[in-house]
């Protein structure tokens, strides 16, 4: 039967085909360590950024930007954080003193401090309060319902404490003081000080040459008018004066020593200093 054969051979081969495709071997899986898959990752990541900076700059070129520029974040400065105030500020007014001065030193300190802790205006303007004692304490709690501002404050408290003084006054007060036993950087600074309180600018000469005759003649005597050209002179000058006659005078206190006597012709001679001549070289020091 020769059909029958034929359909045995075609079963015969389906089976050998079938064992064939079994007898296909799969892939082994592929193991990596550590080490690699982090290298891996890492070069996967840098290809990607690069990708990626090459497309921002042909983005760029193509606003005619160039592909040199680069692009910068601006900085910002960061805002007042909430918890600045002025808590920790050490300047303190007491309103006794009506001198301009006072009051100016006093706003230039609080004015730093605001600006250092970055503190807002309305934070500084509530706790002005905290600056304040005595007098100034109760001023403050009578105009407060009134004031809205940072800058109106500050205005109030001058025109409250700063009024400046009339001209006349302020002459009469520099030319009543003259140097005693204060230092004289000290007394020069402060003169200064009093002169800048004029409604007007004083020439630069002009002050000097007050400072200059308010002096003590042991530094007059030593340092001459021609000598300085400006106040900054003066100060340095006069103190190295001061410095020498503090030597000399520090010079002539010298220790006791033991009386000798010295043979003459007519006996015996003392060699104690003169007290006479270390006075009269105490008059020409002074």
């Amino acid at each position: 039967m020769p059909p029958r054969k034929i359909r045995q051979q075609t079963d015969d081969n389906s089976d050998s085909g079938d064992e064939k495709v079994d007898a296909v071997p799969s892939p082994a899986p592929v193991l990596m360590s550590g080490d690699q898959l982090s290298s891996l990752l890492a070069a996967f990541s840098k290809s990607q950024a690069e990708a990626n900076r090459q497309l921002v700059e042909s983005l760029w070129a193509s606003h005619g930007l160039g592909s040199g520029s680069k692009f910068t974040t601006p900085i910002v400065s960061p805002p007042p954080t909430p918890t600045s105030n002025m808590a920790k500020c050490t300047a303190r007014f007491d309103g006794v003193t009506r001198d301009p001065e006072a009051v100016e030193a006093f706003i230039d300190s609080v004015e730093v401090y605001k600006e250092c802790a970055c503190v807002s205006d309305d934070i500084a303007l509530r706790g002005l309060p905290m600056l304040m004692e005595g007098e100034a304490a109760i001023w403050w709690r009578g105009v407060r319902n009134e004031v809205s501002s940072w800058p109106d404050a500050l205005k109030r408290l001058r025109a409250m404490y700063g009024v400046p003084r009339p001209a006349h006054k302020v002459f009469r007060d520099v030319f009543s003081s003259e140097q005693g036993d204060e230092l004289a950087d000290s007394f020069i600074v402060r003169i200064r000080a009093m002169l800048s309180r004029l409604p007007y600018q004083l020439p630069e000469e002009a002050r000097l040459d007050i400072i200059y005759g308010l002096l003590h003649k042991r530094i007059r005597k030593r340092l001459p008018r021609d000598g300085v050209s400006d106040i900054e002179t003066l100060i340095e000058k006069s103190r190295m004066v001061e410095e020498s006659l503090v030597e000399c005078t520090a010079a002539l206190n010298i220790p006791p020593q033991p009386h000798k006597s010295l043979p003459t012709v007519f006996g015996e001679r003392s060699s104690a200093p003169d007290v006479t001549s270390i006075h009269i070289v105490m008059i020409n020091i002074l």
